[in-house]
């Protein structure tokens, strides 16, 4: 599917479905393995604006989770184990949306600066 077989109301989960079938699955592993270790060096090392760099990773590693989920739930949809894959990319879901949410507030709060009272 092509971004612009899309509908031009297409909701946020299709197109992200969308762009998981296109994408290969050496990107998607990278994805993962990257925004993992890129999570856990941020953590560890804790630079300057860690937080931002934890989550923006969260989010890579959590995409990379949730579409080889998408693409095993799509391969395997009469399978009764496709119901882990839906488990697996329901909790990727939510904890892409915690990390972007967190990257959201963490830029926020360093655009707005310290506020002394």
């Amino acid at each position: 599917m092509v971004a612009t077989e899309l509908p031009t109301n297409a909701s946020l989960a299709e197109l992200l479905s969308a762009r998981a079938q296109r994408t290969p699955r050496e990107r998607l592993a990278l994805d993962v393995i990257g925004g993992v270790l890129i999570l856990v060096a941020a953590v560890w090392a804790r630079p300057g604006g860690w937080l931002m760099v934890a989550a923006a990773a969260g989010c890579f590693a959590a995409y990379g989770v949730w579409a080889f989920a998408e693409l095993r739930t799509l391969a395997d949809d009469a399978d009764p184990a496709s119901d882990l894959w839906h488990v697996v990319q329901g909790a990727a879901a939510a904890i892409g949306l915690g990390a972007f949410g967190l990257l959201l507030l963490t830029a926020l709060g360093i655009a707005i600066g310290p506020i002394i009272s």
